[in-house]
């Protein structure tokens, strides 16, 4: 199923999940470029990571406010108790008395067995976000917990008939309802994760109500590029059980055609969900996480017929 992938690349809030390991945040950073690139001003953010990535990949540290790293492009972490306080603020609006609610272990204990209030706080201050920004591309924690969080304000919902927590469910279900907000997967041509990732979007499907999976995206995948007459070189040389540099041809073959099988398996099992799939190339893992990032933006605008602008956005990183 073709990818559509302009409409997600022009999302207000783009939520981002997959399995640990697969390289989301790069591709969170990577869409984020792209967005700023198309002169949207952008924002990447990461939820309360205690050891972020994305001062790694953009080389300027990362905090509770946006910091800008690029032209049109900034970084932040959610952090819990900065942006619970910042929640009990919008609800109470005097700073004295917010502090004095802070400090209050009826109103701390209330919040740490609430279910979900953790979550449900870390999404508001995502919808805050993004009512200062074109696009906020959040890259959400692994699939199980992320599954989880977004269903938060569903269960409070539920739970609460009035109130400040039913009030900020009611308002994440309308951000979850709006057509500029959107929902995607990261994964990779391993086994294991096409399984999570499948399950994940079955989960997402069924439980977060006006969210949807609207695109997988497979990173780090190897589509064909052996030609037959390589193919045909490969058999002669298996069949002639070679040694020395023929050997080394014969193996790195074999583990490409390998690779290209893979990829192609996970794409049959993913595209059969129904949910449009993207693939990213697969990247030397040396040349650093930013190189990495600029790499995957090239390759996600090739894939959108938006016009783009990577040298305006790197031209105009802050300093």
């Amino acid at each position: 199923m073709p990818a559509d992938t302009r409409a997600l690349f022009q999302s207000r809030v783009l939520l981002l999940t997959g399995k640990g390991g697969v390289g989301k945040t790069s591709v969170a950073a990577a869409i984020g470029r792209l967005a700023a690139s198309q002169g949207r001003r952008a924002l990447v953010v990461e939820v309360d990571n205690q050891h972020p990535t994305l001062p790694v990949i953009f080389g300027k540290a990362t905090a509770y406010e946006p910091v800008e790293v690029e032209k049109n492009l900034c970084t932040c972490n959610i952090e819990w108790a900065q942006a619970l306080e910042d929640w009990v603020e919008s609800l109470v609006s005097m700073r004295r008395i917010v502090r004095l609610i802070m400090k209050n272990r009826v109103v701390s204990l209330f919040l740490q067995v609430t279910p979900g209030a953790r979550d449900l706080v870390m999404l508001w201050r995502v919808s805050e976000l993004a009512k200062r920004f074109d696009t906020v591309v959040v890259d959400l924690p692994a699939s199980g917990n992320a599954v989880a969080m977004l269903s938060v304000p569903l269960t409070a919902e539920r739970l609460f008939a009035a109130g400040p927590i039913r009030r900020c469910a009611d308002d994440l279900l309308a951000m979850y309802g709006r057509a500029d907000t959107r929902l995607a997967l990261v994964g990779i041509p391993e086994e294991m994760v096409v399984n999570e990732t499948l399950e994940t979007a079955i989960k997402l499907n069924r439980d977060v109500r006006g969210l949807s999976v609207e695109m997988i995206l497979l990173n780090r995948a190897s589509l064909p590029t052996l030609t037959a007459a390589e193919t045909a070189l490969l058999a002669r040389l298996e069949a002639e059980t070679p040694e020395g540099p023929a050997a080394e041809v014969l193996a790195a073959g074999r583990w490409e055609e390998g690779l290209e099988a893979a990829t192609g398996e996970a794409l049959a099992r993913l595209q059969a969900s129904g949910s449009p799939v993207l693939p990213l190339p697969a990247l030397p893992r040396n040349v650093g996480a930013r190189r990495i990032v600029d790499q995957l933006s090239s390759a996600l605008a090739r894939a959108t017929a938006a016009r783009i602008d990577f040298l305006g956005v790197r031209g105009g990183a802050a300093s």
